[in-house]
C-alpha cells in the first residue's frame, strides 16, 4: 500500500484500486483522490485462479479510459483476448512475461 501511495502522490492522479483473483474482490473498486491516503477494509476475501479479464472488463465500462493501468501480478493468470488502447504496467513478482505492455521486475 506504501508503493501504491507513492505513485499516487508523484502522479497526483485519482486512482482506482481493483482487488481481483478470479473476479473482482467484493467491494472494489475503492477510489482515491491524490491527496487522499489508502485505506482498504482490514480484511477482504479472495482465493481462486487468477484471471486479468475482470480489470479490463471493469475498464472498458467506465466513461473513459485511464491514462495509464498498473498491474501487480506473478503474470500467472489468464490475459485478455486483445491488448488495450491505454498502456499498461506490469510489476511482475517472478520471471513470467505478460502478454502486452510494459514490464517491470519486482524483487
Amino acid at each position: 500500500m506504501t508503493e501504491i501511495d507513492a505513485i499516487k502522490g508523484q502522479l497526483r492522479a485519482r486512482v482506482s484500486l481493483l482487488a481481483c483473483d478470479e473476479k473482482l474482490v467484493k467491494g472494489s473498486p475503492w477510489l482515491f483522490e491524490a491527496w487522499e491516503e489508502f485505506k482498504l477494509p482490514k480484511s477482504f476475501r479472495g482465493g481462486g485462479g487468477t484471471d486479468f479479464r475482470p480489470v479490463f472488463d471493469w475498464v472498458e465500462k467506465q466513461d473513459q479510459a485511464p491514462e495509464l493501468l498498473v498491474y501487480f501480478s506473478d503474470c500467472l493468470g489468464r490475459f485478455p483476448e486483445h491488448e488495450p488502447s491505454y498502456p499498461v504496467l506490469w510489476l511482475v513478482k517472478g520471471r513470467k512475461q505478460p502478454a502486452f505492455g510494459q514490464r517491470v521486475q519486482l524483487n
